[in-house]
C-alpha cells in the first residue's frame, strides 16, 4: 500500500464515519425534538434499512457490472450531502419519512461500495488482510470524535446542530470519495473468468454456504439494533449528560480501534475470519446480557469496550470470509449482499424495539442477545462446513 492510495482511503472512512458517528447516537435526539414517541422513531430509523435491502445489492451489483465502483461511490456521497441538507427544511413526522428514504437508498451503499474499493486497491487478499483494518481503524477513530465533538455541541446548541453537523460531514464525504484513486485493472485471469465458477459457488452446497456466511454475520451486527437506537435516550434519562454518553459511544470505538490495529496479523484465510467471527458472536451475548441488567456506569463502561469484538471483529471477519468465497471482481456485489441482509435484520430488530422498549425496559436486550445466538450458530456452520470440505479433500 502506498501514501497515493492509502491517504485517500483513510480521508475516505474518516469523513464517512465522523458522519455515522454523529447520526447513530444524536439523530434520535433530533427526532425527539421533532415531537416523535419512541414508536415513530422506531419507524423513522427502520425506514431507511429496509430501503436498504433493495438499494444495496442492485447498486453494488451494478457498479461491478459497468466496472465504475468509484464513479458509484462517488454519485452516491454526492446525493447523500445533497439529501442531509434537506433534512433542515422537514417538517412533521411524514417529511422526515420522506427525506430519510430519499438519503437511504444512497447512503446505504457507501460502506459496501468503500469496503470493496479499497479491497480492490489493496488487490491481493494477504495484502487487504493486512492492511485493511489499519485503513479502516481511522473511521472508528473519526466516529468517536464525532460522538464526543457532538455530545459538547448540544451542551450549547439546540438539537438543530445536528443536522448542521450532518450537512458538513456529508459533504465531508463527497468531497474524499473525489479524491480516491480508481482500483487497479482485473488481472488478466479474473477479466477473462466466466460463468459461475468466477464468483459465487454454483453447487447448492456453495450456495448454502454463503447464505450463512452472509446471514451468521448480518444477525450478529443486527444485535446492535436497541444500543444503537435507543441507548442514547435510556442514558439520558438515568441522568447522564451529552458529554458522557458521548464518552460511553466513544469508548467502545477504543475496543474497536485495537481490534482493527491486530486483527490483520491473526485473520489469515477463512479459518482466520471465522475465529474472528466465533469471537464476535460470543462478545455480543456476553454484551447484551450484561445490557439487560441495566448496569452501573463502571460496568457499562466495560461493556462498550466490548464493541471492539461484538462489532469490530464481526465487521473485519465477515469483509475478509467474502473476500475468500467470492471472486474480487464480485466484491461489490458480495458486500452488498452482506449489508443487505444487515439491513434486514436490523430493520426487524429496530422496530421490534421501538414497539417494546416502553413496556421491555432493559430487558429488550434479551432479544439482542437472541439474534447474536442465532448469528453465532450460522457461522458455526459455516466452520463445521469448512472442516468436513477439508477432512474430504485429504
Amino acid at each position: 500500500m502506498t501514501h497515493r492510495t492509502g491517504l485517500p482511503l483513510t480521508l475516505l472512512y474518516a469523513a464517512l464515519f465522523f458522519e455515522l458517528g454523529i447520526n447513530l447516537p444524536f439523530f434520535p435526539l433530533w427526532l425527539r425534538s421533532q415531537a416523535l414517541d419512541d414508536a415513530a422513531i422506531g419507524i423513522v430509523l427502520a425506514v431507511p434499512l429496509v430501503l436498504r435491502i433493495v438499494a444495496n445489492p442492485i447498486v453494488t451489483a451494478l457498479a461491478d457490472e459497468t466496472g465504475r465502483l468509484r464513479g458509484t461511490l462517488i454519485a452516491c456521497a454526492v446525493a447523500v450531502s445533497i439529501g442531509t441538507a434537506l433534512f433542515g427544511l422537514a417538517s412533521g413526522f411524514a417529511a422526515i419519512v420522506a427525506v430519510v428514504a430519499l438519503v437511504a437508498l444512497a447512503q446505504g451503499p457507501l460502506i459496501a461500495l468503500t469496503d470493496a474499493l479499497t479491497l480492490r486497491i489493496l488487490r491481493d487478499r494477504d495484502t487487504a488482510e493486512r492492511d485493511y483494518g489499519r485503513i479502516r481503524l481511522w473511521g472508528s477513530l473519526a466516529f468517536a470524535a464525532a460522538n464526543v465533538g457532538a455530545g459538547w455541541v448540544l451542551t450549547v446548541l439546540a438539537p438543530w446542530s445536528i443536522i448542521a453537523l450532518l450537512s458538513a460531514a456529508a459533504a465531508a464525504t463527497a468531497v474524499a470519495a473525489l479524491l480516491v484513486p480508481a482500483p487497479p485493472p482485473p488481472r488478466l485471469a479474473e477479466a477473462r473468468s466466466s460463468g459461475p465458477s468466477a464468483g459465487v459457488p454454483a453447487a447448492t452446497a456453495g450456495l448454502v454456504l454463503l447464505a450463512a456466511a452472509v446471514a451468521g454475520p448480518a444477525l450478529i451486527q443486527a444485535s446492535h439494533a436497541a444500543v444503537y437506537a435507543f441507548s442514547t435516550l435510556h442514558w439520558q434519562t438515568q441522568g447522564l449528560s451529552s458529554p458522557v454518553v458521548g464518552a460511553l459511544w466513544a469508548t467502545g470505538i477504543v475496543g474497536e480501534v485495537m481490534v482493527f490495529a491486530i486483527a490483520g496479523r491473526f485473520a489469515v484465510g477463512r479459518r482466520g475470519a471465522l475465529a474472528l467471527l466465533a469471537a464476535s458472536g460470543l462478545a455480543a451475548i456476553v454484551r447484551w446480557l450484561g445490557m439487560a441488567s441495566d448496569p452501573s456506569l463502571p460496568v457499562l463502561v466495560a461493556l462498550q469496550l466490548g464493541h471492539g469484538l461484538s462489532f469490530g471483529a464481526t465487521h473485519l471477519g465477515s469483509v475478509f470470509l467474502l473476500m475468500r468465497l467470492v471472486e474480487n471482481r464480485q466484491s461489490a456485489q458480495a458486500q452488498g449482499w452482506l449489508a443487505a441482509a444487515w439491513a434486514l435484520a436490523m430493520a426487524i430488530l429496530t422496530q421490534l424495539a421501538g414497539q417494546l422498549s416502553a413496556s421491555w425496559g432493559q430487558a429488550i436486550y434479551l432479544l439482542m442477545a437472541a439474534a447474536a445466538t442465532i448469528g453465532l450458530t450460522l457461522v458455526a456452520g459455516v466452520a463445521l462446513a469448512r472442516m468436513r470440505s477439508v477432512e474430504a479433500s485429504v
